[in-house]
């Protein structure tokens, strides 16, 4: 099949999920939609198109939601119509968890446009900043949000602790916490930001711009790899850190150094220090 067969297929389908006057207008701004609802404060339209991406309904992901609509609201216009090609908008996040999805997906600051920093602190926080301001806005969660859900959605977390926990329960006891799970998030979207957060000015930490590096060709793998993401010195100069067997991996736990050499192998090796780019 042609690339331009591909291609047309691919506007057909376009064709069949939007309206023309939709699909243009998505065209000329992808997050058109997204802006829509964030200006009218429209939750559940960003919960919606947050699932989208985070595959199902959950309290931490309604959460991400309305710390976002939060921030935005003391924020003001200038962070809404960002669109994450410059970077002006960050959003510093502090937890690995649904509550990171809620961020991305409405303030549309990700990890790969840049403008999604992560301190793996393990908080349900976040601190929005726009580049050029000295101050920006943290906003961390409240525990009493669990009284919410406790109080209206009493089988969430019983569920919870059966199904995700300790990994058991059945087809229907999963099918039954994906309901809870979304009546929670609808709970959640519900409630006045005061109730849910904490926010306060503070003068973030924010990096430079994202560099933009060259590229070598691992002589071990033969793969393309970022100048930044190779062996610095040594018997492994300019071999990725795949084939060294040393990185870091961020997973459910958080961020994590990952030795994978042999242990004797490592012995062996004396050709001087080596390090990272």
């Amino acid at each position: 099949m042609t690339a331009i067969k591909e291609m047309t297929m691919g506007e057909e389908f376009c064709s069949d999920f939007f309206n023309d006057e939709d699909l243009e207008d998505l065209k000329q701004n992808p997050r058109s939609k997204f802006i829509e609802a964030i200006r009218n404060m429209d939750a559940a339209t960003c919960l919606v198109k947050t699932a989208e991406i985070h595959g199902h309904f959950c309290p931490g992901s309604a959460l991400g939601v309305m710390a976002s609509l939060y921030g935005f609201s003391l924020l003001g216009d200038e962070a809404i119509s960002s669109d994450g090609i410059m970077e002006d908008l960050l959003a510093i996040a502090e937890v690995n968890a649904c509550f990171a999805d809620g961020i991305q997906a409405v303030s549309g600051c990700t990890l790969g446009n840049n403008s999604l920093i992560y301190r793996d602190l393990g908080k349900h926080a976040v601190t929005f900043a726009v580049r050029g301001k000295e101050e920006g806005i943290r906003i961390r969660v409240r525990p009493e949000f669990m009284d919410y859900i406790i109080k209206e959605v009493p089988e969430f977390y019983p569920l919870m602790e059966k199904v995700i926990m300790r990994r058991e329960g059945g087809p229907s006891e999963l099918k039954r916490f994906r309901q809870k799970g979304r009546e929670a998030a609808f709970v959640i979207i519900k409630k006045p930001f005061e109730d849910l957060f904490e926010a306060k000015t503070v003068v973030p930490d924010i990096p430079d711009y994202a560099p933009i590096t060259g590229s070598f060709v691992c002589p071990e793998c033969g793969e393309q790899v970022m100048a930044t993401k190779v062996w610095k010195t040594g018997l492994h100069k300019r071999k990725c850190f795949d084939c060294i067997g040393r990185y870091f991996e961020l997973d459910g736990s958080g961020i994590r150094k990952k030795d994978l050499r042999p242990e004797k192998k490592v012995k062996k090796q004396n050709h001087g220090p080596d390090k990272f780019l």
